[in-house]
């Protein structure tokens, strides 16, 4: 059987629960494992295969005080916050893990878990594949790598800096990590040397070319696939939103960071489609009523990207990987708010791509009107608003080309015994 361990937000829990979707599809078993509030999307895209909750929140990583807004400023603060969320949880974690997982499973990871997972390699006898989404893997190609701004240019440092970045990705789940070994009866490893171990395990890289260019000296068990893409479900428009999208809107929207758009950045999207004259549609942040908020300002519950994203003028997002690929898709121009992470990276990359201008900023945390307004108008009036439409339509045709979903389920096939997609896993205790 897969497991597949789709710890954290959305961005982390829609593409492995659509790739589980596709292995059961294909006659394998497959289970989730991801936080309790994800159940309906996970159980959307993977109606047959078992859903096994994590009793936690996102609002705890999410959450925003003077402390966190500060932590979030830097990618050392935003490290912190992220290392104390997977600590605060990994009690829950390991019982959903332990509880699921059976000798001769093969774990399916994201990075935050990818330590936990090693413990039940060495104590379960599982096979193990990390996968990552975006340019996180080490390099020495600046243009692949999620931090290019620490290049330096000098080969034994920047080959050291790449190396650490993603051992530190790895100790991200150190809490997860240590309590997994404990419940198994196994020694204490240091992330350093659980980085070493998964690296000798698969590695899949499900980032399209186009966002994440080919470097040849990733991890030599890695393999690209391409992005995750979601079914597209079949959609139609409310009658408040498609006589809105008839106006050519510009989508302004968050994603899962929803809950850091906070009454000040609604009030500077407002600002924004007063002083452009441009319609904005938004995602109604939780504790706001979705509906109009202006005579030009929409806000909506939520939509499929693959579906909203090509009825609109342009898309202005975060960054995160699934949002920037399905920008990718959509053949409209974007630009990017970042708020940190990868974001940044997926925002030079689509700028780089001729896609949108030169990404926004945030200030104190907050979206600055001014800013907005100056990427909305870049990207429908501005001197290179045809030709990021132009090139936006051109790149759109090669990323739909893609299928990196089927050749991942062709991939991770090709890892088993035919006969061992239609048996019952053992239930031999660990």
């Amino acid at each position: 059987m897969f497991v597949l361990l789709a710890l954290g937000s959305r961005g982390d829990v829609q593409p492995l629960a659509t790739l589980a979707g596709a292995l059961t599809d294909a006659g394998h078993e497959a289970a989730v494992i991801a936080l309790a509030e994800y159940a309906p999307l996970a159980q959307s895209l993977a109606p047959q295969a078992d859903f096994v909750p994590v009793d936690a929140s996102l609002d705890d990583a999410l959450s925003r005080g003077p402390v966190q807004d500060l932590a979030a400023r830097s990618l050392g603060g935003q490290y912190l916050l992220l290392k104390t969320w997977t600590s605060g949880m990994a009690g829950t974690f390991t019982d959903a893990l332990l509880a699921t997982v059976r000798p001769g499973d093969t774990i399916v990871t994201g990075v935050l878990a990818r330590g936990a997972a090693m413990a039940c390699v060495a104590g379960r006898g599982c096979g193990l594949a990390t996968v990552v989404f975006t340019g996180q893997l080490p390099t020495l190609h600046r243009g692949s790598f999620m931090a290019p701004q620490y290049f330096t240019g000098w080969k034994p440092y920047d080959a050291w800096g790449t190396r650490f970045s993603w051992e530190l990705s790895t100790s991200l789940g150190n809490a997860l990590t240590n309590a997994t070994r404990h419940r198994l009866g196994l020694p204490h490893k240091g992330f350093r040397d659980i980085t070493r171990l998964a690296d000798e395990h698969r590695i899949i890289l499900a980032a399209s070319p186009l966002l994440v260019p080919p470097a040849d000296d990733w991890p030599a068990t890695t393999r690209r696939t391409g992005y995750l893409a979601p079914p597209s479900p079949q959609w139609t428009p409310d009658t408040d939103l498609a006589a809105f999208l008839r106006r050519d809107p510009v989508f302004v929207g968050f994603g899962s960071f929803t809950q850091f758009t906070a009454d000040a950045d609604l009030e500077a999207i407002i600002r924004t489609a007063r002083s452009t004259g441009r319609p904005l549609l938004t995602l109604a942040p939780p504790g706001t009523t979705p509906g109009h908020l202006d005579d030009d300002v929409l806000a909506i519950p939520g939509a499929p990207f693959s579906q909203l994203y090509p009825r609109v003028a342009a898309t202005i997002h975060h960054g995160g990987a699934g949002t920037s690929h399905e920008a990718l898709r959509s053949g409209r121009p974007t630009a990017v708010v970042p708020f940190g992470v990868d974001q940044p990276f997926h925002a030079s990359r689509l700028h780089a791509l001729g896609l949108g201008p030169t990404p926004g900023r945030l200030r104190r945390n907050h979206l600055d009107a001014d800013d907005l307004a100056r990427l909305v108008d870049a990207l429908t009036v501005g001197p290179q608003a045809n030709a990021q439409a132009e090139r936006a339509r051109e790149i759109g045709e090669l990323a739909r080309r893609e299928d990196g979903l089927a050749l991942t389920v062709e991939v991770m096939t090709s890892w088993i015994e035919p006969q061992a997609s239609s048996s019952r896993r053992s239930a031999t205790p660990g």
